[in-house]
């Protein structure tokens, strides 16, 4: 299989022009992320804007009752097969286990995996997801989704549209994102394995599927543009869910698919699955002003979605303190949960390797980069999270905890220095602050 090859790059702007526009948020160049002989991640000041939190909430849709009472906490491992296929594995009190596994008994109790359209490496598409969701199942782990709409990383610097659909008509693109997103969770829901959420898009504060879903603040009419496939992905979920298809029709009709013809489900019709969740994911966990920018106009276009997902990288998006405070506004200002889905820490500085977080002048005061430190970090989102006014703040997700260096690749990633395992695959303390707490 085609290996990813980490590098490290200078980026330019993201090139939106309502950049320009914004008096406190000067928006920088997103994260190109995690691509071979590509971007992994952009290195950057975050510049957080502080607006002021308001004294009574917007009158806007509240947080569906199927929200979780119990607090997720886990990682997206969208990372194993390819890491077990190069020969890594993972120790847990100095024993081999099967990762899930060793989630299981670190009391792990969410996972999320990315979803490409046809990867240029062959992972992270539908059938290796169909897989990890079984075994995170096997293990009761709850499933999120991540559609990212590309063969490959979608992120604030790069939304690019999947080679099938690049030809395509605005009317058709908006329909397979649709099918695209339907037919993944139909088969998500007959094998057994129902996401408990499902984001459309990732990181999307520039928008998604370039250049027809590119939003400009400039330009009225590129929200608008985006909201329909924002619709779409999202109709795409309850319509999945209900078990039927784009035009009302019941889709337990067995039709074949890209995903080949639908099974049966496992669920009878007295005990459907929980309602799924839909989440809108951005990139700005310290950045409040333009947080509320990006959403204030998703809302006023009608989309119509569940709760708020943030990436926190505290080397890029600000302090912990712009990170409580941006939560705590956006969950009382959207009256929506909020999840911060993407984070990570250092456990080591090795200036030896080419890893991706080196230099001392990022770290977070208090926070050493050591496996004591990392872990100190994520008890303290946990924290800050589970603080956010009404209990809205509902999980954390660690951004690939299992990206181990492997015997067929071992001076490859960049990334090892931020994964929870050590490099030779043992478990760090980060894996367990990651269990939930009873």
């Amino acid at each position: 299989m085609t290996t990813i090859l980490l590098t490290l790059v200078s980026l330019g702007t993201l090139g939106i022009s309502h950049i320009a526009g914004m008096s406190d948020a000067r928006l920088e160049a997103g994260e190109g992320r995690r691509a071979k002989g590509e971007v992994r991640y952009a290195m950057r000041d975050a510049r957080c804007g502080m607006g002021p939190v308001p004294q009574t909430p917007d009158p806007r849709p509240q947080t569906p009752d199927s929200a979780p009472s119990t607090f997720l906490s886990g990682g997206d491992v969208s990372e194993i097969p390819q890491i077990e296929d190069e020969g890594g594995k993972f120790y847990w009190k100095g024993k081999q286990e099967d990762p899930f596994v060793i989630m299981r008994k670190a009391r792990w109790n969410w996972v999320r995996f990315r979803i490409w359209n046809q990867p240029r490496d062959g992972y992270c598409d539908v059938a290796h997801t169909l897989a990890l969701a079984k075994r995170a199942a096997a293990q009761g782990l709850q499933i999120s989704l991540d559609f990212h709409y590309s063969d490959w990383w979608a992120d604030p610097a790069k939304q690019n549209k999947p080679s099938a659909w690049k030809d395509l008509s605005f009317a058709a693109l908006t329909k397979e994102v649709y099918r695209f997103t339907h037919d993944t969770v139909r088969a998500m829901i007959a094998q057994g394995t129902p996401p408990n959420m499902v984001q459309v898009g990732n990181e999307i504060i520039g928008g998604m599927l370039w250049p027809e879903g590119k939003v400009n603040s400039n330009e009225p009419e590129s929200w608008k543009r985006f909201a329909v496939l924002l619709k779409a992905g999202l109709r795409a979920v309850r319509d999945a869910e209900k078990g039927i298809g784009e035009n009302g029709e019941s889709s337990e009709n067995g039709e074949s698919s890209e995903n080949g013809p639908e099974q049966p489900s496992q669920f009878s019709p007295s005990s459907p699955p929980s309602r799924v969740l839909t989440m809108l994911h951005i990139d700005r966990g310290g950045d409040n002003t333009a947080s509320v920018w990006w959403l204030d106009h998703v809302v006023k276009e009608g989309v119509e979605f569940d709760c708020i997902g943030q990436s926190y990288y505290p080397f890029w998006h600000g302090t912990l303190a712009q990170l409580e405070f941006n939560l705590n506004d956006l969950a009382r200002r959207y009256g929506k949960d909020v999840y911060v889905v993407e984070t990570a820490y250092p456990w080591t500085m090795d200036h030896k390797r080419r890893s991706l977080m080196n230099e001392k002048d990022k770290l977070t005061p208090g926070f050493p980069a050591t496996p004591e430190g990392q872990a100190a970090f994520l008890k303290k989102v946990t924290e800050i999270l589970k603080a956010v006014p009404g209990g809205r703040g509902k999980g954390l997700l660690y951004w690939a905890p299992t990206y181990l260096l492997t015997p067929k690749n071992k001076d490859r990633y960049p990334y090892e220095n931020l994964a929870t395992f050590d490099t030779s695959g043992r478990a760090l303390p980060a894996v367990r602050e990651l269990g939930v707490r009873r």
